[in-house]
């Protein structure tokens, strides 16, 4: 179960885009011809992203991302997707390699060596041959049996499914079917609880599960699972067949209760906060709840607890009631071996890649400390940290006296002030974590990857435990926030990630300010908004989960809402008519966050061109050879920062599940919008990016 009350910027596969840049110590001399050259690279880079043959006020995103797809194809690079999130990852992945190859020297703690001995481990996988096999059966074993390898020996009256999961859940923290977490208490978070509900999926999303759209990657996944049980558990050729589709049917069976993302739910909406005895009295006695919490806690639980998504508890009584007891056995079996099995790659340097996504998934904020105590660059902090200061004073200053929030009740906006002054930013780079403390009980060694899986299981499942008992500490979501930046709803804190801190990808000291606002504070304001949106609304000044909204600004917010349902469900997408959702808290990130952008750049420019003494456009502002204003680069900036290439084959499956528009109508929906994109550009009205009828909340 992923609870989540985090928003991120975007959603990222991880590839490789245009180059990156390299010889950091050539590029970081402070001479005149450096900067020039610097200068003169980003504009070569914007350029090469445009079509100036195409007319701004038609389709901006062709204009400044026409030929992109062209440089940067997914398909002729052999990946699924290609954008900016990639190309940052893909210089934090370089750095991360180069980290972990490098001899274990000075500036390693014990810590980096536990982490280093994982990714070893990973790069010696086929040296564990025949042995892989025999470890798998030994963790299934711990458990009991699984009937594809008992074949009809396999005793059906010795199978307890909800006993099963729920050792499986003590010891590894690994729940199939159905799952105890101890997570943040969103309504009060000072304090941990247990919530109770759904398995983590596979494929993530209600919409893989039963989109007719999506069926292609269901029939993908079944083929994994087949090879998986032919290659890692020695099961012959048409059994493993017959019994990938009798998982995959199962799987499919229980996500008709998953979540239906495009109702735009909150946490609060799908939650439940009931005793042990409400709930086993609710689903008893084909789920004994108390069982279940008992043995996967080791401990009698007397606090309530939530129930996330009791539709899918709903669904679960019907579909465990229907199903042979061999087929949820040799569901689950699965599922415990499955998060061990990594199949090596066909050549070093891509078992290496693998190798670092694996390491990340594990150890992504041990990881991150790394890079940040090897190349930070307290040039980007700084840079960060000013642009946070000039989001938040501007929208300070538009919650106290913009006409145009006039649809929000004064006590209502006094509220949402209080909440802004009290949001926080951080540079997501562990620097107080105890990394001592949290790794102390691992003792990974470079030879055997399975083990080490093991023992990161193990510490995980101790850990979350112990959590019952202890204060909340701050989120955490893996990998995700090492490549995004993230608003952290509950605890009203924007994290930033070091994948940032890199230079030349975004911002650089040499650029002009419209780029950096128009990049680095368009992502930093899409965050702020998030505070504010549909989700962030529902959520006060600590980080609570708390209505603090008025009736009549509620009602308003939700009629302003529907505009931008309206229009982010016309468009259409490579052939796909895209859903009209109710959820729209991304686009009101988007839009928000450029805007809040915008009026901070153009109050800087205006502070500057009054100590210019009036001149038209500050030198500082100009780059060489470009011929646009310095507010026209802010708008080119902002829409190249979504400039992408999709391979064909996940086209569909962005539309499906990703609450993020397409990079093309990010750009478009946001900048048609937008008044002043329109007086900059001199776009006629009634033009397409000049709409007569515009959708905005803040």
């Amino acid at each position: 179960m992923k609870l989540l009350c985090i928003c991120f910027v975007g959603h990222v596969f991880i590839v490789l885009s245009w180059a990156a840049p390299t010889i950091d110590n050539v590029l970081n001399q402070n001479t005149p011809y450096i900067k020039d050259l610097l200068r003169q690279a980003k504009v070569a880079e914007i350029e090469s992203f445009m079509d100036q043959k195409v007319d701004p006020c038609n389709d901006f995103y062709s204009f400044a991302c026409g030929n992109y797809n062209r440089i940067n194809s997914a398909s002729a690079l052999g990946v699924l997707n290609t954008g900016i999130f990639e190309t940052l990852t893909y210089g934090l992945n370089r750095k991360i390699l180069k980290m972990l190859n490098t001899a274990h020297d000075t500036r390693d703690t014990p810590q980096d060596i536990q982490v280093k001995h994982f990714y070893e481990s990973c790069l010696r996988i086929k040296e564990l041959n025949s042995t892989y096999t025999q470890k798998l059966k030994q963790l299934i074993a711990e458990f009991g049996t699984m009937p594809v390898l008992e074949g009809s020996s396999w005793q059906e009256d010795d199978f307890d499914w909800l006993g099963t999961t729920a050792r499986m859940s003590f010891r590894y923290g690994i729940a199939p079917v159905l799952g105890v977490e101890v997570s943040k208490d969103f309504a009060s978070n000072q304090r941990n609880r247990i919530y109770l509900g759904q398995q983590e999926f596979p494929l993530e999303e209600r919409s893989m599960y039963v989109d007719n759209a999506t069926a292609i990657y269901r029939q993908r996944y079944r083929n994994s699972i087949q090879r998986a049980l032919q290659r890692f558990l020695g099961v012959k050729l048409d059994l493993a067949k017959q019994t990938a589709k009798e998982l995959m049917d199962f799987e499919v069976d229980l996500a008709q209760g998953l979540v239906d993302d495009s109702k735009g739910l909150g946490i609060s909406e799908l939650t439940e906060l009931l005793t042990v005895r409400e709930i086993q009295k609710r689903y008893f006695p084909t789920l004994d709840i108390d069982r279940l919490i008992f043995v996967s806690t080791g401990e009698r639980v007397s606090d309530e607890i939530y129930v996330f998504n009791k539709r899918y508890l709903q669904n679960l009584v019907e579909v465990i009631k229907r199903t042979p007891k061999r087929t949820i056995a040799n569901y689950m079996f699965f599922r415990l071996v499955w998060e061990f099995v990594e199949t090596p790659a066909d050549n070093p340097k891509k078992q290496k890649q693998a190798c670092v996504d694996l390491t990340k998934k594990v150890f992504a904020k041990n990881l991150d400390n790394m890079f940040y105590r090897r190349y930070n660059n307290d040039k980007s902090s700084r840079e960060i940290e000013n642009m946070w200061r000039q989001l938040k004073a501007t929208f300070n200053e538009t919650l106290h006296s913009s006409p145009a929030l006039n649809w929000i009740e004064r006590p209502t906006r006094n509220l949402a002030i209080a909440k802004l002054q009290a949001m926080k930013l951080e540079v997501n780079n562990y620097a107080e974590v105890n990394f001592t403390e949290d790794l102390e009980d691992l003792n990974l060694q470079s030879a055997d990857y399975v083990e080490n899986v093991r023992q990161t299981f193990l510490l995980a499942a101790k850990q979350m435990r112990e959590m019952l008992h202890k204060p909340a500490k701050p989120l955490e979501s893996g990998s995700e926030l090492s490549y995004t930046p993230a608003n952290i709803l509950v605890e009203n804190i924007i994290k930033v990630p070091v994948a940032l801190l890199q230079p030349f990808y975004i911002w650089a000291d040499v650029y002009p300010n419209a780029v950096m606002f128009g990049t680095l504070a368009s992502l930093i304001g899409h965050e702020l908004i998030h505070g504010f949106d549909d989700s962030g609304r529902k959520f006060d000044a600590k980080g609570n989960s708390n209505d603090w909204w008025d009736e009549e600004s509620s009602s308003n917010f939700l009629k302003r809402r529907e505009c931008f349902t309206k229009q982010y469900g016309k468009y259409v997408y490579d052939g796909i008519q895209l859903k009209e959702s109710t959820s729209q808290e991304e686009n009101i990130a988007d839009n928000g966050g450029m805007r809040l952008a915008y009026t901070a750049y153009r109050k800087w420019y205006e502070s500057q061109l009054a100590l210019s003494n009036g001149s038209q456009d500050l030198a500082k502002e100009r780059l060489p050879g470009l011929r646009y204003s310095a507010k026209q680069i802010f708008f080119i900036s902002f829409a190249q920062i979504w400039c992408n290439d999709a391979h064909p084959r996940v086209k569909a499956l962005q539309v499906s599940t990703d609450s993020h528009m397409p990079g093309k109508f990010r750009v478009i929906g946001s900048l048609s919008n937008f008044d002043e994109f329109s007086k900059e550009f001199n776009c006629p009205a009634g033009s397409a990016m000049n709409p007569v009828v515009k959708c905005i909340i803040y």
